[in-house]
């Protein structure tokens, strides 16, 4: 019995390996890409399952289990592996994007040039519209960004709308509804459906208190998942082309929501080297927002990625609104003299085929019909409840 006990474990570790390799492949498959998530889960259940062979290995005699080695050699080398990729996200390694110098983060809050950011997926079903909106008065932004709006949220946190002067509003009864809430004024803005036509993004020029004019970018791909037996190809193919984009936007950008994919896939590090953007959460901390309901299974799926002409004065987890993501809360000041102290991701001589490979996966997609994968201008500029824009 012992025996067969250590055989299960062991097999439960080689099942662990098989989805780590199968990870390294950019195979689109919800099979292959979810294991881009459990990274951290995975090394804890790793090290669980060693713990297990160690009691029943004491437990008899050593001759009747299975040897130690393979056990003790892929615990090694999944913690190694999984180590690598997630500990650029974790306090003990350099931070990305610079701080805020002391002088400026005294008082960064009563900065013109300081803008503060909140990303907040509320979950379409969830109904606790007045925890949601005490939140965000506490939090206070000068941009919301929130997605998954229906109608019956926009009617749930009218009151809360009225109090931003600017808005963009865009409800979807689809989960991929979105809206951009600012106290600054929005100089312009186009609603985009790059990949699928029920997809929206919203591309907007936000002028900062100082007069900055800033490009704001708020998106919600569609993720891979079992459920709905979708693949990772609309998702990547998104990422992929706001990161092209980007790349040729010399002012400053912000670009935000929540990506269906964590901070350390291959998908959103291809997008921060060919886009040149900056991730707040490395050096920092995984700031994990989903789920909120599962301490044990929660993963960085909300982003807030920006130009190196912003430093951090502040980021934040804000608390549970009732939805199965956290908001979060960014601070960022506009400084760029201090481009020089931000750490940017190097392009890789491989990232123009990994970028052309997205690609043209998603234009062979007959069910994608977005702007950029068919050619199709889309529905070009127009006004959604925008004070600013009439």
């Amino acid at each position: 019995m012992a025996f067969i006990v250590t055989v299960l474990l062991l097999a439960g570790l080689i099942f662990l390996t098989f989805g780590t390799l199968l990870n390294l492949s950019s195979n689109p498959h919800w099979f292959v890409r979810g294991w881009d998530f459990p990274r951290v889960q995975i090394v804890v259940i790793v090290w669980l399952l060693v713990a297990a062979y160690g009691v029943v290995r004491w437990s008899v005699p050593e001759s009747k289990v299975l040897p130690a080695w393979p056990f003790i050699t892929l615990a090694v080398i999944e913690t190694c592996w999984h180590g690598f990729l997630i500990m650029p996200y974790t306090p003990l390694m350099k931070k990305q994007a610079a701080d805020t110098t002391p002088e400026r983060l005294a008082d960064h809050r009563q900065d013109d040039a300081t803008v503060r950011m909140v990303m907040s997926n509320v979950e379409m079903e969830n109904d606790q519209y007045e925890r949601w909106m005490k939140v965000m008065r506490r939090a206070s932004p000068d941009l919301l960004f929130v997605v998954e709006i229906d109608q019956k949220w926009i009617e749930g946190v009218a009151d809360l709308i009225d109090e931003y002067p600017h808005r963009i509003i865009e409800p979807q009864d689809n989960w991929y509804g979105m809206m951009l809430l600012s106290r600054m004024p929005i100089e312009d803005f186009e609603l985009r459906h790059l990949v699928q036509e029920d997809v929206p993004s919203i591309d907007a020029q936000v002028r900062m208190d100082d007069n900055t004019l800033i490009r704001f970018i708020g998106v919600h791909p569609r993720p891979p998942e079992p459920i709905r037996d979708t693949d990772a190809t609309a998702r990547d193919a998104e990422l992929t082309l706001w990161g092209e984009e980007l790349a040729k936007e010399n002012g400053p950008a912000i670009i935000g929501g929540d990506l269906n994919d964590v901070a350390w896939s291959q998908t959103t590090r291809l997008f921060l080297r060919v886009s040149g953007m900056l991730d707040p959460r490395r050096g920092r901390g995984f700031f994990n927002s989903f789920h909120a309901g599962h301490w044990y299974l929660r993963f960085p799926l909300d982003h807030i990625f920006h130009s190196p002409h912003f430093t951090i004065s502040r980021i934040e987890r804000l608390e549970n609104v009732g939805s199965d993501h956290f908001p979060i809360m960014i601070d960022l000041c506009y400084a760029p003299q201090e481009k020089s102290r931000h750490e940017r991701l190097d392009r890789k001589e491989s990232d123009g085929e990994e970028v052309d490979t997205r690609l043209d996966r998603a234009s062979e997609d007959q069910d994608l019909q977005g702007e950029a994968v068919d050619g199709d201008p889309g529905n070009g500029e127009r006004e959604v409840n925008s004070s600013s824009a009439s």
